[in-house]
């Protein structure tokens, strides 16, 4: 439900700061990333990304979506509101859509504190840190490692980056006994919005970990939510030059190709 709470969130703050809603643009559902670029009243264009479930995109028929050359005439509303459905591209469209609503209402008002420094630096990760990512962050677990070889990492992708076969790879939460899941920080990528297994994952660390922290593109969305069921860093990603990550969507491009065309940003729970 944190999904569905967010976006009943995001129509409650339009409404009570009677906020003119934004415009879809225009929509690309990339290999690696799907991205929603939303226009606001006053403000430069806004772009949401949310990851594209490889599992979505296998079907075989040559019509992936059936509203394919209308998507940008729907109201941003109906869009959200695709996030509430199970996998699919229909979801991934509407997860976009809500970080693309997010970033405009984090222009607006933004309540949220953020980290200044360096996320591992703030974490006070050192050699005797356990941590746990869900998700193949190859980057971050790279940079975690030069402070601590403590390291699961939670990836049911068969084709694992041979630069981690060094730490502990199970393809399920399931397959951690109970001290591998009394771990010091959770890693959790924003994917696990879009397969519907955050509110499993949540419910489960919230009891074992000290620290839990979503981050990456998927989860640029306003934290209340997450905040409330247990998060306490939602790390994501502002974009600046939305024409040139399209491009590289558009490409098949991911993370490591249009990161450098936006801004990463920490906000801690009060």
């Amino acid at each position: 439900m944190i999904l569905e709470k967010t976006v009943e969130l995001i129509i409650q703050i339009y409404r009570y700061r009677k906020i003119i809603p934004p415009k879809v643009a225009r929509i690309v559902i990339g290999l690696g990333y799907t991205g929603v670029e939303l226009h606001a009243y006053a403000y430069n264009p806004f772009l949401g990304l949310a990851y594209t479930l490889p599992s979505v995109i296998g079907k075989t028929d040559c019509s992936k979506i059936n509203f394919a050359g209308k998507l940008t005439e729907k109201p941003p509303g109906k869009l959200l509101k695709w996030a509430y459905k199970p996998p699919s591209l229909e979801k991934i469209i509407g997860v976009a859509t809500l970080n693309a609503v997010s970033q405009h209402v984090l222009e607006i008002i933004n309540p949220y504190k953020k980290i200044k420094e360096d996320l591992i630096d703030y974490l006070e990760i050192d050699k005797d840190t356990k941590i746990i990512f869900i998700g193949q962050i190859t980057p971050l677990i790279q940079h975690v490692s030069k402070k601590t070889k403590s390291i699961i990492i939670i990836e049911n992708n068969p084709s694992v980056s041979p630069s981690l076969d060094r730490f502990s790879i199970k393809t399920n939460i399931n397959k951690l006994n109970k001290e591998e899941m009394s771990t010091d920080i959770l890693f959790c990528t924003g994917t696990a919005l879009i397969n519907d297994t955050m509110e499993e994952i949540l419910a489960l660390f919230k009891r074992y970990a000290r620290k839990i922290v979503v981050i990456g593109p998927s989860a640029s969305m306003i934290p209340d939510i997450l905040f409330d069921n247990g998060v306490d860093i939602v790390g994501g990603m502002k974009i600046l030059d939305y024409e040139s990550t399209f491009k590289v969507l558009q490409e098949g491009g991911g993370t490591k190709h249009f990161k450098k065309y936006g801004k990463k940003y920490n906000l801690i729970k009060n």
